[in-house]
């Protein structure tokens, strides 16, 4: 199947094409809610855990080391949109040096 996407970003026009491949059989609309549903989890937590927490980037060497630091990354991502953040740039400006608001936040 073929997906095009047309838009703006930051004053920019762009126009992307992608191409799924699948053996399952489902209407044009539940493959588009299937994609969104992709991208929504992409763009919310991996994209969030790589640029905002730079997970790519870390030198931790130790396997198992950098899926506890993935695990307490996501644990803080979900904490925070708990709490009515929607930008984690944002949650973790506001938290940063604030240890008691950190704990009220986990009550």
């Amino acid at each position: 199947m073929r997906v095009e996407r047309k838009g703006w970003r930051k004053d920019v026009p762009y126009h992307e094409t992608d191409y799924y491949i699948s053996s399952v059989s489902l209407s044009a609309v539940d493959f588009a809610n299937l994609i969104r549903g992709y991208w929504g989890i992409e763009n919310r937590l991996h994209w969030v855990k790589d640029v905002v927490f730079y997970e790519d980037k870390l030198p931790i060497a130790h396997h198992q080391a950098a899926i506890n630091w993935s695990i307490i990354r996501t644990i803080v991502i979900n904490v925070a949109r708990r709490n009515g953040y929607e930008s984690i740039i944002t949650a973790q400006r506001m938290l940063e040096h604030d240890v008691e608001r950190i704990f009220f936040l986990l009550e």
